[in-house]
């Protein structure tokens, strides 16, 4: 069908109130109604955020329904409320918004680090070489980074590798995370349960290493589980099977949504990472589509991609690690060239990402000279088909109002 033109698009909004039980409360959490006051052109698509995060989301058409209820946690302090809906057109609705303060003592929250790295695939074809150590590292390191800040009463991290790294293992996590996590599965390794429901004051890192895939809008993680065990040179007429048992950007956003914490950072070291940030729509703001993309813009969440939408992410046997991780963990934790906006020994989870993302081409591009000096050949771990050429350039974002916390002090 031909694209409408402005004038065919209904742009009459829902005209939406947000109550909150009381505007001051001792109580950790407190319940907000949002009342569709009326909606000419229907309603669909209802949002609530707390400090700009989305803490519920009504998805899909609101059939009629003009009151809505939910439980809302409150950090201490001032808690900024707000709600907005679309109308069948996806035309946004006037963001309505309220204030409501907790006196409730402040409380120090944890920082979970969850690294995923995988090595070995049950289709040993895939088999990686540096993506578990990177993860073992980047648990290593985060740790004691943010241990050492002394601003969370717990540092939880987590490492799955290998043959612990499926996707029923990975799903779980997140879940227990979001405290939506029903029994663990069976083989569901331990140190999970070192994961608890994530709070407004929580921190939440998730780091991923391993294969990725773009396929058409979509992209996806493989976790060890690949669920394909042909040759590898025949993978492009499987890739169906592989998405079944991959987890797709749309499993993440689902995934995502619920986590309640008050920062969420996600690295992704895989080959063509950077699709993980199109959406169906190009334009970031307040659009009602589809995809992590989308959520990142809505929870606020800080994320790092090794590489362009259909660029390969390499590992090099020059540093022992991935690009990625070299740039991050090995420097970007500890060099004064990360802690530059401001230079105030202090190392935020933005000026982390920037540091990475500037360093990851230049790495590549010393090792290639180096390598043309010497007058060898330098041979890099990627896909068989990417291009060879064209330097890995990671991908970053970071939530719209510009807060990022400290990961590490120098």
């Amino acid at each position: 069908a031909a694209p409408r033109t402005i004038q065919q698009v209904d742009r009459r909004q829902p005209l939406l109130t947000l109550t909150p039980e009381a505007a001051q409360t001792t109580a950790r959490s407190l319940s907000v109604r949002i009342a569709v006051a009326a909606a000419p052109a229907g309603a669909r698509d209802l949002r609530l955020f707390r400090n700009g995060s989305l803490v519920r989301a009504w998805r899909g058409d609101l059939a009629g329904q003009t009151t809505f209820d939910a439980t809302v946690t409150l950090a201490a302090g001032d808690n900024r409320l707000s709600a907005y809906a679309f109308n069948r057109d996806n035309v946004r609705s006037a963001e309505v918004h309220t204030v409501v303060r907790s006196t409730a003592p402040a409380q120090q929250g944890v920082a979970y680090v969850l690294a995923i790295g995988v090595n070995d695939y049950a289709n040993p074809e895939f088999n990686l070489k540096y993506a578990a150590p990177d993860a073992r590292r980047t648990v290593e390191a985060l740790t004691a980074k943010l241990s050492a800040l002394a601003r969370y009463r717990e540092v939880a991290g987590v490492l799955l590798t290998d043959a612990e790294a499926t996707k029923p293992a990975i799903e779980w996590a997140l879940a227990r995370l979001a405290g939506k996590a029903g029994d663990p599965p069976a083989n569901t390794p331990p140190q999970l349960l070192r994961l608890q429901p994530a709070q407004p004051e929580d921190l939440v890192i998730l780091s991923f290493a391993g294969h990725g895939f773009a396929s058409g809008d979509r992209f996806h993680l493989v976790p060890h589980d690949l669920g394909y065990s042909g040759p590898r040179s025949a993978v492009r007429s499987a890739l169906s099977a592989l998405a079944a048992h991959s987890l797709s950007d749309l499993d993440l956003e689902r995934a995502f949504e619920p986590i309640d914490a008050g920062h969420l950072l996600f690295i992704i070291d895989a080959c063509q990472a950077g699709q993980a940030l199109e959406s169906d729509d190009v334009r970031r703001g307040p659009m009602n589509s589809k995809g992590l993309a989308q959520l990142a813009y809505e929870k606020g969440i800080h994320i790092l991609a090794a590489a362009q939408a259909y660029q390969a992410a390499m590992e090099t046997e020059r540093l022992g690690h991935g690009y990625l991780t070299y740039a991050l963990i090995k420097e970007g934790l500890t060099s004064p060239a990360a802690d530059r906006k401001p230079a105030d020994g202090e190392i935020t989870a933005i000026e982390w990402f920037e540091h990475a993302a500037l360093r990851v081409p230049q790495l590549q591009a010393e090792a290639l000279e180096q390598a043309q000096r010497a007058n060898r050949l330098l041979t890099f771990h990627a896909q068989p088909d990417a291009e060879p050429h064209r330097l890995q350039t990671p991908r970053v974002y970071y939530r719209p109002d510009g807060s990022t916390p400290v990961v590490a002090r120098r």
